[in-house]
């Protein structure tokens, strides 16, 4: 069964461009529309497990350096 989220209003980076982001879910993808229903992005869900734990290590990482700044003060 498929889902459709209408997500907001979203500046495109190194522009001017707004566009309205309209999120579609389905058991395979997930795609990311414009407000002309214009395909903006689409992932599969092995794609964005990927992004995920590139974001938490990058997270960890970030949280591991403010723990040994902390420990030299």
């Amino acid at each position: 069964m498929a889902t459709y989220i209408k997500a907001g209003t979203y500046q495109v980076p190194h522009s001017d461009e707004q566009i309205e982001a309209n999120i579609y879910i389905d058991p395979r993808v997930i795609q990311v529309l414009d407000s002309e229903e214009e395909l903006v992005v689409e992932l599969t869900y092995e794609e964005l497990r990927g992004i995920m734990a590139i974001m938490a290590a990058e997270q960890e990482k970030t949280h591991l350096r403010i723990q040994a700044l902390g420990r030299n003060n």
